[in-house]
């Protein structure tokens, strides 16, 4: 009952008016409002597939950048805005693949180190974190995902090791931002000590540098919009070299945070795929993800 008193109250005070609802458009009437905007749209059946594919209000927000006061800019294409789309899709997996390499290679560093300093059990153990609280929380969250775990080595453990996890074991059941969550509240002399990993990187770097990197990577994985992104925290903490070229809370902030964790193996390969995706589709413009012109050989150079 009490949450049908919320579900009305709700509907009494904040649902909307009908005249401030934008009204259902069919998919005809959809591409006959583009047109009328100045889209160019040469096969009426392809842009039905498009927009049945790609919903009207994300279509529009990849157009952001091609029209003024909902007018497009002459000769603007809906093949254009697919491009847009389709370097965005491409640019995400992008992140994705190198975001998770970063999420493996931290995980390894903190396994390791832990275990070694520790025992195996050490994790368990409050004191060898900063704050007793957010190992609560971690632990908590830790023990949710064994518990519902079906992976072969957990099942072993569970079965024949009394349910007793190795860290080695237990850190490959936290998510990412647990994992980054976790780094940071490691005592700070294991937090340098693991940074010491990233030669060059502080632990200021690399506890800023995950966090964005999972945020990043969770972007991703739901498929929201990376071009033309406004803004997107938590802001990065750039090195000086990169402050005044690019802005801290754009997707270029978030590609250099990744970009600045990954093992050296992997950093030109990440470079290279992202400068292929822009000559895929040159509609797509660096400075929409704060990139200079130059983010290429400059990345090279911060390493």
């Amino acid at each position: 009952m009490r949450n049908m008193a919320g579900v009305l109250f709700y509907m009494e005070v904040f649902m909307p008016t009908p005249e401030n609802v934008k009204p259902f458009k069919t998919y005809d009437e959809q591409i006959s409002l583009l047109k009328s905007r100045g889209l160019i749209i040469s096969d009426d059946d392809k842009a039905r597939e498009i927009l049945k594919r790609m919903n009207y209000y994300r279509l529009s927000a990849y157009s952001l950048t091609l029209r003024k006061d909902d007018v497009f800019y002459p000769g603007v294409s809906i093949e254009d805005i697919v491009a847009l789309y389709d370097f965005d899709a491409k640019l995400r997996s992008i992140i994705f693949e190198y975001s998770s390499k970063v999420e493996t290679t931290l995980r390894a560093y903190i396994a390791y180190y832990h275990a070694q300093k520790y025992g195996p059990l050490g994790y368990l153990n409050n004191q060898n974190f900063d704050n007793e609280l957010n190992h609560s929380k971690f632990l908590s969250e830790l023990f949710n995902n064994i518990h519902r775990s079906s992976d072969v080595f957990v099942i072993h453990h569970r079965e024949n090791k009394e349910a007793i996890y190795p860290i080695w074991v237990a850190i490959e059941e936290t998510t990412f931002g647990a994992l980054s969550k976790m780094y940071k509240n490691m005592l700070v002399e294991d937090r340098n000590a693991i940074a010491r990993e990233y030669y060059g990187l502080s632990r200021e770097y690399v506890e800023n540098f995950t966090q964005c990197a999972s945020v990043a990577r969770n972007i991703s994985a739901h498929g929201a919009r990376l071009y033309n992104r406004v803004k997107m925290r938590p802001s990065v903490d750039l090195p000086k070299r990169l402050k005044s070229v690019i802005d801290n809370d754009k997707p270029a902030a978030y590609l250099y945070a990744i970009f600045a964790l990954l093992p050296d193996s992997e950093k030109y390969p990440m470079l290279t795929q992202i400068a292929r995706a822009f000559r895929k589709y040159p509609f797509a413009k660096p400075q929409y993800l704060g990139l200079p012109e130059n983010w290429f050989s400059l990345f090279e150079s911060i390493q």
